[in-house]
């Protein structure tokens, strides 16, 4: 009698991308606001039994993405679900607190680290996980699936899977009335132009971080339609720099 071959247990990953995840704490939000609430009161939610298994995975990636807080049998909505719940998906906070919320996850956590600015392929990053973390063939697809998604989702990555900067879109407004601006009108004037050069490039260029070592890295801006011939040509003049 021969018995059919387990597959290797994967490491615990989120199994629902963080949109999803999202959705399901938004749910539990409108009608329980602020208040604690219990497994139970969550299958019943769902629509899902408490002591199921779908019920304890879906559990499992709301809580590894940080979307819920538990105390003792209890939980409740955290700080990082009302940040993601009450800003807009083009905010620089929604953005640097749901790629947080990704990251949370040690195993995302090394993909996105190691992937030089770059986001591999579903297929790439799931086969990386079966080799370096011995994930089966299944989970190690659906965690690669969930962890682009996410990162979409996020507003993170662009269509060629670049890793994009989060950039603060606040802070600087028109002076308050009671303080007077000292600036020079010519120096004024240059700065608008300069603003407005600005405006031209982040329409028409991307821009992406490369880590190169411990507390290190290289930024790179780069026209949207650059050429391989031209990147070449590009890392051919850093190489001269440094040589």
């Amino acid at each position: 009698m021969t018995t059919k071959a387990r597959k290797p247990r994967s490491p615990a990953v989120p199994s629902r991308t963080l949109e999803d995840c999202l959705d399901d704490v938004k749910k539990l939000y409108r009608e329980y606001s602020h208040a604690k609430f219990t497994k139970s009161e969550m299958g019943s939610i769902f629509g899902v039994s408490a002591a199921s298994g779908p019920f304890a995975q879906r559990l499992f990636s709301i809580k590894e993405f940080g979307l819920l807080e538990q105390s003792g049998a209890d939980y409740s909505v955290s700080d990082t679900f009302m940040t993601l719940n009450s800003s807009g998906h083009s905010d620089a906070e929604f953005k640097q607190s749901a790629l947080e919320a990704i990251r949370r996850s040690e195993v995302f956590r090394e993909v996105i680290d190691s992937a030089s600015g770059k986001l591999p392929s579903v297929s790439a990053v799931a086969h990386r996980l079966e080799t370096q973390k011995r994930f089966n063939a299944d989970r190690a697809k659906k965690a690669a699936d969930v962890l682009e998604k996410s990162m979409r989702f996020a507003g993170v990555l662009d269509n060629s899977n670049n890793i994009l900067p989060v950039r603060d879109t606040g802070g600087r407004g028109a002076p308050e009335d009671d303080e007077q601006d000292d600036t020079p009108d010519d120096d004024r004037r240059s700065d608008q132009r300069d603003d407005r050069h600005d405006e031209t490039l982040d329409t028409d260029a991307l821009s992406v971080e490369i880590p190169v070592g411990d507390d290190r890295k290289v930024t790179i801006r780069y026209p949207r339609d650059l050429s391989t011939d031209e990147a070449k040509k590009v890392g051919n003049v850093l190489i001269a720099i440094v040589g």
